[in-house]
């Protein structure tokens, strides 16, 4: 990849963006880009996000018609090439990357040859199997297995073959038999106590004199289903009557009915028969159950009650499979196949349980670059996932002292945000290792992939984001909203020509180099105090800092840079000539401190200048951090005055050090309806303690944007107008 274009237009929050990036050379792989939150981040990787799924990205909150081309050296990006890691933490599943780096290719298409001739082979025995048991194709392995009391196929086609049998079962049809409704009978009291005497008597119903019954042809349950047809449908009403064979006379309803009556009378005299004579009737599976007795023998009749007996029942069904299976082919087929194959098999699948390298080496990486996690990782189906046979499944082993407990993902419910976006993270190394298997070639797109880390783990990131930038075919965009991150990148590994900022105007957002990442104060400010006037008012509070560490709080050259800060009695008569004065005894420069223009009018200038102006590109710190002290100057002016009128008391000045917040609060007391208030919490909220150099050298300032500031500033000023 030498040449990436991207051109968006209306594609979620980006109106329009065109650039090209240049990865042309070893040193240009990566580029990494700052954009404070709310400017671009989501919706540029919500677009590589959607090309990456064949989907084209839309403009969703006013249906604008989108625009997107992303080309890679003049031809379309496909959507293979394109991996993006969100900003969103998403721990709930595990990534295809894992199964991918735990396959081993030779194995298992030696694997996979082996089980596709066994697999033809199960196919047509379990066809076999169907026809013999009138089971349902699909369900034929599920019964096998259950009756087995396994999840072997082959080890209980095995068993079934060596079962010796004493009986020739083939009479006796699995599914009659032990059809699930079918059950309730066979559990039944009544069954298991007068199964015997059931049997005897039912079929002397078939023999005694004056039945009406025929064996095989005409039983209870088909009479009473004729009977009652011919019942509903009118006949005896009609005034028809019935001729029953054997008979001189036809009969009706009344006498039919007395006539089965007196032949039933043997079983239906006992409750418990009768009971169970029902329930042989009651559906057609149950009914099938019923015929089967009628057409066995009295020895065949014998044989099924007493396998029927509930301890001999588990036996009954692996007899029944070993009957079928015993007389078919396709069973001795199938293993002798299989025991050809299973010890090739076996040595392939210990070798996958012992043997997975670059998963080991994920899980290493991860462990030593991510310090503190309060987990281990395994996989729970190693053997199956590194044969294809299923997706890897992690599971995650947190250890206190004897106390162990292992969670899948789903599982976890104890992970702080940092824990939770490092276990996220796994989800990139391992796609960074499937596709380097795979050598395929990659544009990764990063979303802010250190929020919520800490300092030790935010530095393994950059190792590996750094590891990535190395390897053959893989490119990065790099987005983030940490300024500190941004320098970090570019101080690492990110040339210094491909570290851009996003800036935003009304029809477009544009990535421009960056400026002054090494060491802002020195390669921009320092030389161009005096050259620039806001460059000049920013380093206010950069210099009030450092007279605080040096003097302390109590000194006079501090609090004068205190009055440049807040609106204090001596604010207006501070001259330019006052700060440079202090700045040179600071630094030991020699800047001309003859002048006499009022400090507090410069900057006031300077924030209308800034506001008007129509273009704003780069870091733009002095202008955020100017506009950041002239908005809590404004606001203070105001609340002053405001508490004057108040308080009654011309000549009220606010002393103390927290000063905007005690002017707030007072305020606030004495005035809780006033709509300016709302402006007022603005300006605490944003900027207020902000103006303060600090270990993140302004950062909460930089992550605002200049229309944010400009905005609020706006909304001040026209307060004290």
């Amino acid at each position: 990849m030498n040449n990436l274009r991207v051109q968006f237009g209306n594609c979620y929050g980006i109106r329009a963006l065109d650039k090209t990036f240049d990865f042309s050379t070893p040193q240009r792989k990566t580029y990494s880009i700052y954009a404070p939150n709310g400017l671009m981040k989501t919706s540029f990787t919500r677009s590589f996000d959607d090309l990456s799924k064949d989907e084209q990205p839309k403009e969703e909150r006013y249906n604008r018609p989108s625009t997107c081309v992303v080309e890679c050296d003049g031809n379309p990006i496909s959507k293979e090439e394109i991996y993006v890691l969100k900003s969103e933490i998403d721990i709930k599943s595990d990534c295809s990357a894992i199964t991918n780096i735990l396959v081993n290719p030779t194995h298992k298409a030696r694997y996979d040859e082996l089980l596709t001739d066994l697999d033809k082979l199960k196919t047509k025995l379990i066809g076999s199997l169907q026809k013999q048991s009138k089971i349902k194709k699909t369900d034929v392995e599920r019964y096998i297995l259950q009756d087995f009391s396994s999840n072997d196929f082959p080890a209980s086609i095995t068993e079934a073959i060596s079962i010796a049998l004493k009986n020739d079962l083939s009479p006796y049809e699995y599914v009659v038999i032990f059809d699930p409704k079918t059950n309730d009978i066979l559990k039944s009291q009544e069954f298991i106590t007068k199964a015997e005497e059931f049997n005897q008597r039912y079929q002397e119903l078939f023999e005694q004199a004056g039945t009406i019954y025929k064996k095989g042809i005409f039983n209870p349950a088909k009479a009473e289903t004729s009977f009652d047809t011919l019942d509903k449908q009118g006949f005896f009403i009609g005034g028809h009557r019935v001729h029953l064979h054997g008979d001189e006379v036809s009969i009706d309803k009344a006498e039919l009915d007395q006539k089965i009556q007196a032949i039933h009378s043997k079983i239906d005299g006992d409750e418990e028969l009768k009971k169970l004579r029902t329930n042989l009737a009651k559906n057609a599976q149950t009914q099938a159950l019923a015929d089967l007795i009628e057409k066995l023998s009295s020895a065949e009749v014998e044989l099924l009650l007493e396998r029927l007996k509930p301890q001999n029942q588990a036996q009954f069904r692996k007899e029944l499979w070993a009957s079928i299976v015993q007389n078919s082919q396709d069973a001795k087929n199938y293993l002798d196949t299989f025991t050809a194959s299973k010890d090739e098999l076996k040595a392939i699948e210990d070798a996958a349980a012992e043997l997975a390298p670059k998963w080991v080496d994920a899980v290493l990486l991860f462990n030593e670059r991510f310090v503190d996690m309060p987990f281990t990782l395994k996989i729970a189906n190693q053997v199956e996932a590194a044969l294809g046979k299923e997706q890897a499944k992690l599971k995650f082993v947190f250890q206190d002292g004897a106390d162990t407990v292992s969670w899948s993902r789903d599982e976890i419910k104890t992970l702080s945000r940092g824990e939770e976006r490092a276990l996220y993270l796994l989800n990139l190394i391992f796609e960074v290792e499937a596709r380097k298997l795979a050598n395929q070639k990659t544009l990764f797109i990063i979303d802010d992939i250190a929020d919520s880390f800490d300092y030790k783990n935010k530095h393994a990131i950059v190792q590996y984001l750094e590891d990535i930038n190395d390897a053959d075919n893989f490119y990065q965009i790099i987005l983030t909203h940490n300024f500190d991150f941004f320098r970090t990148l570019a101080n690492n590994f990110v040339h210094r020509n491909n570290c851009l900022m996003a800036n935003r105007d009304n029809a477009s957002i544009t990535l421009t180099q960056a400026e002054g990442i090494n060491n802002y104060f020195i390669n921009v400010w320092k030389n161009n105090v005096t050259a620039n006037d806001r460059i000049m008012c920013a380093t206010i509070p950069f210099t009030r800092n450092l007279l605080e560490y040096i003097k302390g709080d109590d000194d006079a050259d501090y609090l004068t840079l205190t009055s440049m800060l807040h609106w204090k009695s001596n604010t207006d008569q501070i001259t330019v000539g006052n700060y440079l004065d202090i700045y040179n005894r600071l630094f030991g420069s020699t800047y001309d401190i003859n002048s006499t223009q009022s400090l507090k009018g410069l900057l006031f200038a300077e924030a209308i200048d800034i506001c008007q102006s129509a273009v704003h590109n780069g870091l733009n710190l002095e202008d955020k951090i100017l506009l950041s002290i002239a908005i809590r100057m404004q606001a203070e002016i105001y609340l002053t005055n405001e508490l004057r009128i108040l308080k009654g008391d011309a000549t009220y000045w606010c002393t103390a050090k927290s000063q905007f917040g005690k002017l707030m609060k007072e305020y606030i007391q004495l005035t809780q309806q006033n709509p300016s208030i709302r402006i007022l919490e603005k300006v605490s909220i944003t900027v207020s303690s902000n103006i303060h150099l600090n270990s993140f050298m302004f950062e909460p300032i930089l992550d605002l944007t200049i229309e944010h500031l400009i905005s609020l500033y706006d909304e001040v000023r026209g307060l004290n107008i």
